[in-house]
């Protein structure tokens, strides 16, 4: 073999030796905050840059666009659940309004797998932001970037409490949203609303949006409605009763403000008498409660028009006694609107369902009611 031949086979042992030397130093935490991917800026962290890019860390609480009841203080507990692979993790707390600091850079504590910590919120729109640093360095980031305290509501009923009128609605307001029951993620408050029937519009944007206007601050629905049932249907042993407990189990202890119902149209058709109405409507409510935790407060509409015949003007009269009575009789109960009337002024979109302005006024209703009851006076307490 020739001299130049030994030489470059030398050289390129050389060279391999030396890569393999060098590699693992680039990648040890010494000089890892120098390492960022082709194409990719270090990610500002207050001071800070993020050295590595893999998906280590994630958040399991909140989602985005989560939003948590405030109590009446105003303020509500903000739990925070994260995983990582590695090193420590801080969050902090940005004001989405006016990107001022709510929470700074705080660890969360090691727990079971999980990095977890809790921080008291006041009212307001925010932006939670999370970091894992290793050896003094941050490793990784991500946020979350919608997540509200404010007021919360469950909805239930038949169609009208749900996705079943013309056209669908979409809130305007960013900080109005919505969430699933089954699942427990939330969105923006677009219709059709996550959980109830139908795949039409419902009141519940426009709610969240007059609610917003009113009060200013974040305003969540967890939609439960099923189409054309009865209040029967809703005892602890009917067929949905189960959507109903679900969802305030989900909200926990003081989670919602109030229930929303709006319901009764298919008891005119069923012939519900007034004492039956309110005596299964008291299970339901009783009911919800024990399952909640505490006495939620509850809202009932009244409503029991449907154009079908066996739903004579009798039939309904004694529906709408059903649902007075439980309004005037039942502790921790108030009255929500009455729109018995929308098929007499153009509010239909068919024979029963709301078209846009019985959508709006239906709206309306439920946040006049609301302000009446709650908000009139700043207390945000139902006393009776």
């Amino acid at each position: 073999m020739h001299a130049v031949d030994l030489q470059i086979q030398a050289m390129k042992r050389f060279i391999l030796v030396g890569f393999f030397l060098v590699c693992p130093l680039f990648a040890s935490d010494e000089l890892g905050s120098l390492v960022v991917p082709a194409g990719k800026a270090p990610v500002d962290q207050g001071g800070d840059s993020v050295a590595v890019h893999a998906a280590t860390l994630q958040v399991r609480q909140p989602t985005e666009w989560t939003v948590l009841q405030r109590d009446e203080r105003g303020q509500a507990l903000l739990r925070v659940d994260c995983i990582n692979t590695g090193g420590a993790v801080e969050i902090r707390v940005l004001d989405r309004q006016n990107g001022q600091v709510a929470k700074d850079w705080t660890a969360l504590a090691r727990e079971e797998g999980s990095f977890r910590g809790s921080f008291l919120l006041r009212a307001g729109w925010y932006r939670i932001e999370v970091r894992s640093k290793r050896a003094g360095a941050v490793v990784e980031s991500c946020e979350v970037g919608r997540v509200g305290i404010g007021e919360v509501f469950v909805t239930s009923g038949q169609s009208n409490a749900g996705n079943h009128g013309n056209p669908i609605q979409h809130a305007r307001d960013d900080r109005v949203a919505t969430c699933d029951y089954k699942t427990g993620l939330w969105r923006h408050a677009d219709d059709p609303e996550p959980g109830a029937g139908g795949k039409g519009g419902s009141p519940w944007p426009m709610l969240g949006d007059l609610l917003v206007k009113k009060l200013d601050v974040p305003v969540g629905f967890i939609c439960t409605a099923v189409g054309g049932t009865e209040v029967s249907e809703w005892v602890p042993s009917g067929q949905h009763y189960s959507r109903l407990k679900q969802a305030l189990q989900l909200a926990g202890s003081h989670g919602v403000r109030a229930v929303l119902w709006h319901q009764g149209e298919s008891d005119s058709i069923a012939g519900t008498s007034t004492d039956d109405y309110a005596r299964l409507l008291e299970q339901v409510i009783s009911q919800s409660r024990v399952d909640a935790g505490w006495p939620v407060p509850w809202g009932v509409a009244l409503a029991s028009y449907h154009p079908k015949r066996k739903a004579t003007a009798d039939r309904q009269r004694a529906v709408i006694a059903g649902q007075r009575k439980v309004t005037a009789e039942y502790p921790g109960v108030f009255q929500g609107p009455a729109t018995d009337s929308f098929h007499e002024r153009g509010l239909l979109a068919d024979s029963v369902h709301f078209n846009a302005e019985g959508l709006a006024e239906h709206a309306q209703g439920w946040a006049d009611a609301l302000t009446v009851v709650f908000y009139r006076t700043g207390t945000a307490r139902l006393d009776k």
